[in-house]
């Protein structure tokens, strides 16, 4: 097949690749079930699942590390297609994988008669779920061309490989040996903390509980703090990485100390504040939103401060002797402020939506805060927003009909979340209720679809052909980036195939004109319907 045929083919075999990639594991995950936890460093299992975790998270900071050299790479990988047997390849592999899914099941089985891992049925099915693998593996490329670009990207590789084994040997190995000691200091600083607030609180030492009211918080592993410095460690080494030549060292390596002093430190205000949210304002909300949430909370301020403290310090950023120049500083800060345009309105909507999380179930008032935040940034950039006039375009128009009717017959029932919202209305005043209603409705019908557009279709998609987005016409049809844009667009929402379905239609609406503001009529026109179905309905749970 001829070289351009292959490579517009690329993305979509790449897809499908991943893909199966994803439903292999997931069925080996399910039906490959023993107990093996007692056999400690001396389980095969322990090996073959580490192995995958390194995999897994390695490919994960590839990704972020050897994003500057993308374009080769995508060229080298389309190359190698060309004289590549795809389906000889898949062929293989699912026969492999079909023996692999019946010895799944028969080791399960067995295991389930003895009360425990029949070891020499294992030691002979883990090798053939790393041949599995690699046979899963050469279905996109040759080995020979994954070993030619890994080759090519050695430096990535090995840095990726090396972040990859400290973040897992982080969390998996050094983080549980100490966490006896991380719960109790963290109990102790907590307390403190709370000590200043609320005299009442109590604390159990011994079983490591604090008591604020009828409200008990036990600080278990997780809460000793020791996942929030995995994740650090893990993000001050790409960032290292990645913007090293910005950064001047040795001193940047003092990121390291700052990071994870502070994301400890802020681990022991969480514990604090959930506690007396459960002991003076709501157990439900500190239960199941803010103790879910604060922890990426948290995580998000610091790696951000981490990034914000890098660039306005000159102690961790190089100086124009050491080969920044003045002129590559302008052009970045221009680059950044074309870039922030389109990102800080979508931005400020995900910040709204983590503070609704962190309400739930009490997250309905909590909403007013994510339209303000919206609000604040739109008028922040009013005057650079990349928008023209108002145009009903029939096109747009139908598009959103269809992307509103799609989802609203598709809706699942969610019953107990539509009476939860229903019964909060009803024991409002009338005049708080509308006042509500209103401010959802605008949040919904105009400001999430100008934040999402602008990041989704404005930015991300262009994105994705080219570095420099703004040189790309709106026009300009990209198949990989328009599968990518519209994936990514259905991870933000819990109903992922129609919204990627939906980030579809909005992507093909906005390359047919070439104007952004056709994506946002059509979204906009689309939330409407849904908007106004579920106030004629009372089918809250569209809201």
């Amino acid at each position: 097949m001829h070289l351009d045929a292959v490579a517009r083919l690329g993305p979509f075999r790449t897809l499908a690749w991943l893909a199966l990639c994803v439903t292999e594991a997931l069925t080996i995950s399910y039906l490959f079930e023993i107990n093996a936890t007692g056999a400690g460093h001396l389980n095969p299992v322990f090996y073959v699942t580490s192995l995958a975790r390194l995999v897994m998270v390695a490919a994960l900071v590839f990704c972020f590390v050897a994003w500057p050299d993308r374009a080769r790479i995508a060229r080298m990988w389309s190359a190698s297609q060309s004289e590549h047997n795809a389906f000889r390849a898949a062929t293989l592999n699912l026969v492999l994988f079909a023996l692999l899914a019946a010895a799944s099941v028969i080791i399960t089985t067995e295991a389930r008669k003895r009360g425990g891992p029949p070891w020499e049925l294992v030691y002979v099915y883990l090798p053939f779920v790393l041949l599995t693998g690699l046979t899963l593996a050469r279905i996109d490329v040759p080995l020979r061309s994954m070993l030619a670009i890994a080759r090519s990207e050695s430096r990535s590789v090995l840095i990726s490989l090396a972040t990859s084994a400290m973040i897992l040997f982080i969390s998996l190995q050094i983080s549980p040996a100490i966490w006896e000691d991380l719960a109790e200091l963290t109990l102790r600083i907590s307390a403190w903390m709370l000590g200043l607030v609320d005299a009442s609180t109590q604390v159990d030492l011994p079983h490591r509980v604090i008591v604020v009211g009828d409200f008990a918080v036990h600080i278990d592993a997780s809460c000793s703090g020791y996942e929030g410095l995995s994740l650090i460690a893990g993000f001050v080494s790409i960032y290292l990485w990645t913007f090293r030549k910005d950064l001047r060292f040795p001193a940047a390596f003092l990121l390291y100390p700052i990071g994870l002093g502070a994301i400890w430190l802020l681990n022991s205000v969480r514990i604090a504040s959930l506690a007396w949210i459960g002991g003076h304002l709501s157990p439900q909300v500190a239960q199941q939103g803010y103790h879910s949430q604060a922890g990426w909370i948290t995580f998000l301020f610091v790696s951000s401060a981490l990034m914000l403290l890098s660039r306005k310090l000159h102690l961790f950023t190089a100086s124009p002797a050491t080969g920044l120049l003045a002129e590559r500083e302008q052009q970045a800060l221009q680059a950044r402020r074309q870039r922030d345009v389109y990102l800080v309105p979508f931005i400020a909507m995900m910040i709204g939506t983590i503070v609704m999380s962190a309400t739930s179930p009490h997250d309905q008032p909590a909403y007013v805060v994510k339209a303000g935040l919206i609000l604040a940034a739109l008028m922040f950039y009013r005057r650079f927003l990349p928008l023209e006039r108002v145009s009903l375009d029939i096109t747009a128009l139908l598009a959103g009909l269809a992307v509103g009717v799609l989802w609203i017959v598709s809706a699942p029932e969610g019953k107990e979340n539509s009476q939860l919202l229903a019964d909060w209305l009803q024991e409002l005043p009338w005049w708080i209720a509308l006042g509500w209603l209103l401010v959802r409705g605008v949040g919904t019908i105009i400001l999430v679809p100008i934040a999402e557009e602008l990041a989704f279709r404005g930015f991300l998609y262009r994105r994705l052909i080219a570095s420099d987005f703004a040189a790309v016409s709106k026009t300009q049809l990209s198949l990989l980036a328009l599968a990518a844009n519209s994936a990514l667009f259905g991870a933000l929402h819990d109903r992922w195939f129609a919204a990627a379905a939906s980030g579809v239609l909005f992507t093909l609406v906005m390359l047919r004109r070439g104007k952004l503001q056709d994506a946002i009529t059509a979204h906009a026109f689309a939330n409407a319907v849904i908007f106004f179905w579920a106030l004629a309905a009372r089918q809250w749970a569209l809201l």
